[in-house]
């Protein structure tokens, strides 16, 4: 049981982190270059897009989801690395004996409200129930869509039996957790450049252009992507971001990647300063000296004015004409390295948006 005390004792030293972060100024977090969270007021297409676009932003057709997701789950990766896709930014990663799962949302909407905000399109293809064993959970950070209150009350509630309870976040959001039901000591806060190991493998907080909140507030926690470093393998995880030359950097100082899983839907152009899209996450993805590319944060919630599978068709189209490794699982389908044949036709080409 947590004590009042113990709470005492973690925010103290968590307000202490904040205030000697260097990119902590004025009370707010802010991005190492300056970023506008819409570039220029709402317009009338947007109002448009918004209004007009909806039918298109959602499946006509149930998802499909891959059949036999636990199955594979059940025995350990052949060369070490090993990825599944859980949709939006959900990645359970196998890499050099260690499973981490980045950012789970396994609740109904990205909301805070039970009842309102967006609903998922597909159901989680795991449940948490039949995860196995996680050796740390690493988020991002705060939002919504990354941050679930109903999954990280059911990991702390032991609905994972196979979790260790470890979490692996940035500098603020731990109070998130606590409240949550996590206890402190189960939780490691970090700030850009900082890492933490798990079993063999380094997590270390890279930067992110981005911002945070819950609510009404605004950047009091801070948001980061993670490099995931083990003996034989690596893996990036974007988190959310906009484009910033911190990719080029990040792949020269902690790469090569074997992989790297960028932020691809949600986009809008006024929103580019902080969110990627397709063309913007692949040629982030150039930049952070990676082999191959996984698309995620796209296809499970409604959170940006195109149709649903608009990100992962222009990412098909572009990384066709460049000629570069990309790996288009279906939901739930583990993935692992080498990658041996081709995905095929898309999977989300099975179920297009009404008019298209």
């Amino acid at each position: 049981m947590v004590t009042n005390s113990a709470l005492l004792q973690s925010r103290s030293r968590r307000e202490s982190r904040l205030v000697t972060s260097r990119r902590f100024k004025g009370g707010k977090f802010h991005n190492t270059f300056p970023t506008r969270m819409m570039s220029g007021p709402p317009s009338w297409d947007m109002a448009v897009d918004f209004v007009a676009g909806s039918a298109r932003r959602s499946p006509r057709a149930a998802l499909p989801l891959f059949a036999h997701t636990q199955s594979v789950l059940s025995s350990a990766p052949q060369h070490g690395l090993r990825v599944t896709w859980l949709g939006h930014s959900t990645v359970l990663v196998e890499l050099d004996g260690v499973r981490l799962l980045t950012d789970p949302v396994f609740g109904n909407r990205a909301s805070p409200l039970p009842f309102a905000g967006p609903k998922r399109f597909h159901p989680p293809p795991l449940p948490l129930e039949q995860l196995g064993r996680i050796d740390a959970v690493v988020l991002s950070h705060d939002h919504y869509d990354h941050l679930c209150a109903w999954t990280v009350r059911a990991l702390a509630s032991g609905r994972a039996p196979g979790f260790s309870g470890r979490f692996v976040t940035t500098l603020g959001v731990g109070a998130h957790l606590e409240a949550m039901g996590v206890a402190p000591a189960h939780i490691t806060e970090l700030d850009w450049g900082d890492g933490a190991k798990v079993g063999d493998v380094d997590v270390v907080a890279t930067p992110a252009q981005h911002f945070s909140g819950r609510g009404l507030e605004r950047n009091g926690t801070l948001w980061a992507g993670f490099a995931l470093c083990g003996p034989r393998h690596r893996v990036f995880f974007s988190g959310d971001t906009g484009p910033t030359a911190e990719h080029k950097d990040i792949g020269a100082s902690l790469g090569p990647f074997d992989v790297a899983m960028f932020e691809i839907g949600a986009f809008h152009p006024a929103w580019g300063d902080i969110h990627l899209g397709p063309q913007a996450a692949f040629a982030a993805f150039q930049q952070a000296n990676a082999r191959a590319m996984l698309p995620i944060h796209w296809s499970t919630f409604d959170l940006g004015l195109h149709p649903w599978e608009e990100p992962g068709e222009i990412l098909v189209n572009t990384a066709a004409r460049e000629g570069a490794p990309l790996w288009t699982p279906q939901l739930g389908q583990p993935v692992e390295q080498p990658v041996a044949g081709a995905f095929g036709t898309p999977w989300w080409r099975r179920v297009l948006s009404p008019g298209r």
